[in-house]
């Protein structure tokens, strides 16, 4: 390797290695009162506990929060939900057509004769009903969706299987945040997404949950963040993001979708949250979960810790739960943390554009001497693969990849530099 050259790359490492230092010095200092960390959990989960317990619901929310629970994560209703909430019935098609048997001899019932693939939803509250139908029509279209009165009730018919509905997202249930709320909780809304989604309907997500009050964040449900597959719909949800200043929650490990656009577009609000899968709980010990929690905090900067509730237990399973809950607490304040709403960056540390580059080149630098140690790579070469790398990285830069660009250096920089020493 001609030395002229050999020191020319070296002087690159050199000086991304002084970039890397000074970015780090930034954001150690930016980050030193990072420390707040919320504990959440589901509204939901937390039902199942008490069905399955036979707890009073009340009491149980009572005694998590003084074991140390900030935060309630609210899911957005759906069929199924309503109807174990006692709000709405419904009942397919072949099931009306059976009930209606009996009282088809009642004039009202006379009128009504069902078809396949229909579901009929019949509520006891007019605000659910408008919300529901709101809802439905927009997901399904308004011509699926029609009015079906039953004096004294409202329902509707809807042209879809039981199936095709369930999954489906229906908004908010204002006697679910005003529980949680009134019992001193932090609200975490779990809006979901629906495709094919629009900016109008993204616009009417965001609108009610504005009809929630003062939240804590939101952390998007399901497998994709609100507006995907259109990334100009993913800028929409993270220009809404940013002008009502909602924190919002990137939930490690599971890969959702869309969810990466955002972050890029408003990196001021993001959280990374950790949680412990359902099937993990059942066989997870007790003091490794306890271990995860702390690493996930003082490793990976996660503020929301998203607890799922232990559903099996030799003992009592509520007692064990919220012996597990304060035992969290506990190991935070010991390693140093506090608990409550979430940390957020004071200041999003953004370095400029030429320390990017900088790294970059300190990157593919390390790659070509370990080439030339392999390949023996001429001079011409050399500067191909040197000028190549950085047009590649330019062109990243340029479709707006630079998250995609640094995972990707970090990765290199990881197999490349601990071969060099070798």
């Amino acid at each position: 390797m001609p030395k002229k050259s050999y020191s020319i790359l070296i002087f690159f490492i050199i000086v991304a290695l002084v970039i890397s230092g000074i970015i780090s010095f930034h954001r150690s200092k930016m980050e030193s009162d990072f420390k707040q960390v919320e504990l959440v959990m589901s509204l939901n989960e937390l039902r199942e506990l008490c069905y399955q317990e036979g707890y009073d619901e009340n009491e149980w929310l009572v005694k998590i929060k003084n074991s140390g629970i900030n935060s309630i994560a609210i899911q957005e209703d759906t069929l199924e939900s309503l109807a174990l909430s006692e709000k709405i019935l419904y009942f397919s098609g072949q099931e009306f057509n059976k009930l209606n048997f009996f009282l088809k001899t009642i004039d009202l019932f006379e009128k009504y004769q069902s078809l396949p693939g229909e579901t009929y939803i019949i509520f006891k509250d007019k605000n659910d009903y408008f919300r529901i139908k709101d809802n439905l029509q927009r997901q399904l279209g308004e011509n699926l969706v029609r009015d079906l009165t039953i004096f004294p009730y409202k329902g509707l018919k809807v042209k879809g299987s039981e199936e095709k509905l369930a999954d489906l997202s229906l908004g908010f249930s204002e006697e679910d945040i005003e529980l949680v709320r009134n019992l001193g909780f932090q609200v975490i809304l779990r809006l979901k997404n629906f495709s094919p989604m629009n900016k109008e309907d993204i616009d009417f997500k965001f609108k009610e949950s504005d009809e929630a009050g003062k939240i804590s964040g939101i952390i998007f449900d399901g497998e994709t963040a609100l507006g995907y597959p259109f990334q100009e719909n993913l800028i929409f949800t993270a220009k809404i993001l940013k002008t009502k200043g909602y924190p919002f929650g990137i939930i490690e490990f599971t890969g959702q979708k869309g969810i990466e656009t955002i972050a890029q577009s408003a990196s001021e609000l993001a959280v990374r949250v950790h949680s412990i899968t359902k099937e993990e709980m059942v066989i997870i010990p007790k003091q490794e979960a306890l271990d995860r929690w702390i690493r996930a905090a003082k490793e990976r900067k996660v503020r929301i810790f998203y607890i799922k509730p232990f559903m099996k237990s030799d003992s009592d399973l509520i007692e064990e739960n919220l012996s597990y809950i304060r035992a969290i607490k506990e190991n935070l304040k010991a390693s140093g943390f506090s608990t409550g709403k979430a940390s957020l960056l004071s200041a999003t540390y953004q370095e400029p554009k030429i320390f990017v580059l900088l790294l970059i080149l300190g990157v593919i630098s390390g790659g070509l001497i370990l080439l030339k140690n392999i390949f023996n790579l001429k001079k011409y070469q050399e500067y191909s693969l040197l000028f190549l790398g950085i047009l590649f990285s330019l062109f990243l830069l340029f479709l707006n990849q630079e998250i995609f660009l640094i995972k990707l250096m970090a990765l290199l920089a990881a197999l490349i530099f601990p071969t060099l020493a070798i």
